[in-house]
């Protein structure tokens, strides 16, 4: 009895002190770069299957005894071990995995290993698009990453921009990259080339919310772009949009408000005092007596003055809006949003408005069966009604119009241009024409995808894609009765004009592909894919236009009494293509990448339907090698290399076929005659590159460098060859020429401070790229008004007069003869000469983020230098009196020619007229286009979790955003920010944007 009551006691006991070490340990998890909570990271005992995950403010619960170890993780952080004491509470904070959460890259078809992959390609990743005002997904790409060049042919929002990825590689096909978006090929052009809509040039990717992007990737080199076969050879820019993550569902909010304005300030005119003084000084030079000046030109105009050169533009406003909500389960996650945003151009009558929504979402519905759905709809409005370089446009306006006009007339109401007593060169008043004319275009895109994927085993796996990109476009063009563009003096009831115009571009893709991981012997590792992929695209626009409308208030075309014009057209063309690639790897050292693609299209030749493309890429972990582990400078050290062979497939549908015109240009009677020659052996333009590059780091990875060198060369350029006169015609387009591209690119990172809380990285990223004409058809120049194509030189070369300066003898123009030495005042006797390129040879940018305890700070410098633009605004506005009488640019004033033996920079001023040639266009106006600007900075501040945690939210924090802040540069033109053709002509400049904002995640 008495041994069994001590037993009793001894357990009793032996339960009480089980109960007195266990307890409850209260905690919280949070990410070590920002503070922010991290929600459904994983608690678990180390030894047992006991654990607790975190709510969505970080915070857990757990059971556990003094001396047991704590393991907490979360996807895409470093793991933790910690050793519970005595205390009650616990402050965990994770690490970011840069290696998970980096390690493949999205090249559109497949992912691609980080670490082993052999192409060169660059990124742009969700954090470098938040919060930036960027309108256009292109604009984004500006200065992030190196070899590839970004500038916009207007300033006006949705315009569309150029994009060329490591130089221009074509004369007269395109040049503009590849667009794929979540594994298929989209447009990324002007909606203009789907029929002439009359409307400024309006760039497809506006109608896409940058805000809905996960990561943007730049496919560069052959071993990434061959993937692409024909249409791989100017680049690829992979779009990968948001996807839903497993865990509870998250709500976020972005709101965002600011102002926008020019670039540069406005047009650097003279003053009405600057121009009544240079007007009457012209006279004087000119022979003309005080007294018919002080009657032409009486000091008392400056009571009518008007400064045009602010008149017509603004600040206006920028406003963004979104709704996002994603989650979901291991089973099913999806991801949604809405997106609204409206930017008022700083020129009055330009904006644009787009209407977003998308989703993607997916489901496992069982071990082999995979789905996926992805929808996204845009509307879009813009406006141009302002813009433009035509007379009722404030850029050109401004210029034609006299500084002692005012645009009121004495009882308070508008010109409208059309009156005798309205100074003014082109008869415009664009104050009056913007408010009365309509320049609208309405954008619907609407893109979608099923795929279904069924995997049989890890080596097979099959998967159906189904996609449709559907465009909208319609154009209402109203020019009112009543303006100066309108109003028809002799008939007056013609005066007004509306035109209408609707295009429709469908694009159906149906993919179909096998892809797996054969299986291989321990530390041997081979994947493929296999794909067949149709493309049909089907185009269809059609216009109308009539004239006489007894009122500006409607704008319909059946209020339109005269009928002018009915145009309609429609094509179909179509892309089959067939691929295959093998990515081999040894020890997750050697890699040994080999794709082929064979491609099909419509567009070619009966002889040339298909063209094979093919690339071959590898790389070498230097750093695991066994004879590097004993070094201790190096922490990451990589070769790769690749050579392929891509095509280019970008011109027109019907370029190889014999075309008939039907018209009743013989005698009145309908009929039909031979209209293009085609060409049966006409195949794309091939692209042989090569590339090789390396990667390094040091300290630990806190110092990166990634560095490539490359050369590619188009063969068999489409140009103009000539045929016998016999056959009808005199040219024919055919495959000759070669053209080059070579260069370097850097990227060099680094974290520069990393202690106590602040860290301080930088980015910069530098490229050159030398573009040379290799072979012309039979050598010979290909020569425009103002360029030239020459065997040696560059694609974009300038080719004009050269500028000597003015004689100091009687104030006349002078430009070089061909001899290069002696002078000519005569332009006839004046020779051309090459005079640089228009493409910028290098283009870099700088990018430092500073981050503290939930404040950031990142701003980004870009520059371009080594190339010309001309600036032809100043042929008309510094063209030394040729347009006498009207406004005229600041420089036009200064350093004139008065009398014999000046030493002047501009010739003797004219009373009107060009009988000297000052204004023709010669190398007085190319100017040099180098510029660095302070493109973006943004500034945050992450609200502390305990601020927010009584609100339910998880996360918020606000910011300021600016772009294109600071310009540095010589150039005295609008912008020195160009397209690829530098060609300045009253060009819409960019706009300078600054936004206040937060985003609130629930």
């Amino acid at each position: 009895m008495k041994t069994s009551v001590l037993l009793w006691l001894l357990l009793a006991i032996s339960v009480v002190s089980t109960h007195a070490q266990t307890r409850t340990l209260k905690g919280k998890v949070t990410d070590a770069h920002d503070g922010q909570p991290i929600p459904l990271a994983t608690i678990r005992i180390a030894g047992t299957n006991k654990g607790t995950t975190t709510d969505q403010q970080g915070n857990f619960l757990i059971s556990v005894e003094p001396g047991q170890s704590l393991q907490v993780s979360s996807v895409g952080f470093h793991s933790v071990s910690i050793v519970v004491t005595n205390q009650t509470t616990l402050s965990v904070t994770l690490g970011a995995d840069q290696n998970v959460l980096n390690e493949y890259i999205a090249t559109g078809y497949t992912n691609t290993n980080r670490r082993t992959r052999t192409s060169a390609v660059g990124e742009v990743t969700a954090e470098d698009l938040e919060n930036k005002n960027y309108v256009d997904i292109n604009q984004a790409l500006q200065g992030q990453t190196p070899g590839v060049f970004v500038g916009g042919n207007s300033g006006m929002p949705g315009a569309i921009q150029t994009v060329r990825i490591r130089g221009i590689g074509s004369i007269s096909a395109g040049s503009s990259p590849l667009y794929v978006m979540d594994g298929i090929i989209i447009d990324g052009r002007d909606i203009n080339a789907f029929g002439s809509l009359g409307v400024q040039s309006n760039d497809l990717l506006a109608n896409l919310n940058p805000n809905d992007v996960e990561s943007i990737t730049i496919l560069k080199d052959a071993a990434a772009t061959a993937l692409y076969g024909s249409r791989g050879a100017n680049g690829v820019i992979v779009i990968t949009t948001k996807k839903g993550k497993s865990g509870t569902t998250t709500i976020g909010v972005n709101a965002q408000y600011g102002k926008t304005e020019m670039t540069r300030g406005h047009a650097a005119l003279m003053t009405p005092a600057e121009a009544l003084a240079y007007d009457r000084d012209v006279l004087a030079i000119n022979g003309t007596s005080q007294a018919d000046i002080d009657a032409q030109f009486p000091l008392s105009l400056l009571d009518h003055a008007f400064d045009w050169s602010k008149a017509g533009w603004r600040r206006g406003t920028n406003q963004v809006l979104g709704l996002t909500g994603s989650g979901g389960t291991d089973k099913a996650k999806y991801y949604a949003s809405g997106g609204y945003e409206k930017v008022d151009g700083p020129m009055i009558g330009t904006g644009m408005k787009r209407y977003s929504v998308m989703s993607n979402v997916s489901s496992k519905v069982n071990d082999q069966i995979d789905l996926a759905l992805n929808l996204n709809i845009s509307y879009t409005d813009f406006n141009s009604a302002g813009g433009g370089n035509f007379y009722s446009s404030p850029i050109l306006g401004a210029y034609f119009v006299s500084p002692f006009q005012s645009p009121y007339k004495p009882d308070g109401t508008m010109y409208t241009g059309n009156e005798t007593d309205f100074k003014a060169a082109s008869k415009n008043n664009f104050l009056y024409s913007y408010t009365r004319n309509t320049n609208k275009l309405n954008n619907f895109r609407g893109l979608g995808g099923l795929t279904v994927s069924y995997t049989f085993t890890d080596w097979l796996k099959i998967s159906e894609k189904i996609n449709i990109d559907m465009v909208y476009g319609y154009a209402n063009l109203f020019t009112d009765p009543t303006t100066h563009d309108g109003a028809n003096v002799k008939e007056p009831l013609k005066s007004g004009d509306i035109f209408n115009q609707l295009v429709r571009n469908v694009t159906l893709t149906n993919q179909v592909s096998a892809s797996g991981n054969i299986p291989l012997p321990k530390d041997h590792s081979l994947n493929y894919i296999a794909l067949m992929e149709y493309d049909r695209f089907n185009n269809v626009s059609f216009g109308a236009e009539g004239i006489g409308l007894v009122s500006g208030k409607l704008k319909a075309l059946d209020v339109a009494s005269i009928p002018q014009d009915v145009n309609g057209n429609g094509t179909d063309y179509t892309f089959i293509s067939y691929l295959g690639q093998l990515n081999y790897n040894f020890k997750e050292r050697y890699t040994l990448n080999v794709s082929y693609r064979s491609d099909g299209s419509s567009r070619f030749g009966l002889n040339k339907r298909f063209g094979n493309f093919y690339s071959v890429g590898a790389s070498w972990m230097l750093i695991d090698e066994p004879f590097m582990k004993n070094q201790k400078v190096l922490s990451d050290l990589r070769l790769r290399g690749s050579y392929g062979l891509t095509g280019n497939a970008d011109f027109d549908n019907f370029v190889a076929t014999a075309l008939y015109a039907y018209n009743t240009s013989y005698n009145n009677a309908p009929g039909n005659a031979p209209n293009t020659i085609g060409n049966k052996n006409l195949t794309w333009e091939k692209n042989k590159s090569s590339n090789i590059g390396f990667e390094a780091a040091v300290l630990d990875n806190r110092i990166k460098l990634t560095f490539d060198v490359y050369k590619r060369i188009t063969n068999g350029l489409l140009m103009n060859t000539p045929v016998s006169s016999t056959s009808g015609f005199t040219q024919q387009q055919a495959n000759v020429g070669r053209v080059q591209n070579k260069g370097i690119e850097a990227l060099l990172s680094s974290t520069n401070i990393k202690v106590g809380g602040f860290e301080w990285q930088t980015d910069f990223n530098f490229s050159l790229n030398r573009n040379k004409i290799l072979e012309l058809y039979g050598g010979q120049d290909i020569t425009g008004s103002i360029s030239i194509q020459r065997v040696g030189y560059h694609v974009t070369s300038w080719y004009m007069y050269r500028w000597a300066g003015v004689d100091p003898a009687n104030g006349n123009p002078l430009w070089l003869t061909s001899d290069n030495k002696t002078t000519t005042s005569s332009l006839n006797a004046a020779n051309k000469v090459v005079a640089g390129n228009a493409e910028p040879r290098y283009i870099g940018s700088m990018t430092n983020r500073l981050s503290y305890k939930g404040i950031a700070l990142s701003f980004m410098f870009y520059g371009v230098t080594g190339n010309k633009v001309l600036n032809q605004t100043r042929s008309l506005s510094d063209a030394d009196g040729v347009y006498f009488g009207y406004n005229y640019s600041r420089q036009q004033g200064q350093n004139y020619w008065r009398k014999p033996g000046d030493i002047a920079e501009r010739p003797k001023p004219q009373k009107g007229g060009n009988s000297n040639a000052n204004s023709a266009t010669s190398t007085r106006f190319l100017e040099n286009g180098e510029f660095l600007r302070l493109k973006d900075v943004t500034l945050s501040y992450n609200l502390p979790a305990r601020w927010l945690k009584h609100a339910k939210i998880t996360k918020a924090y606000v910011f300021a955003t600016g772009t294109n802040l600071i310009t540095w540069t010589g150039y005295t033109g609008w912008d020195p920010e160009q397209d690829i053709s530098a060609n300045e002509v009253f060009r819409y400049p960019p706009s300078k944007t600054i936004s206040l904002g937060l985003n609130v995640n629930f």
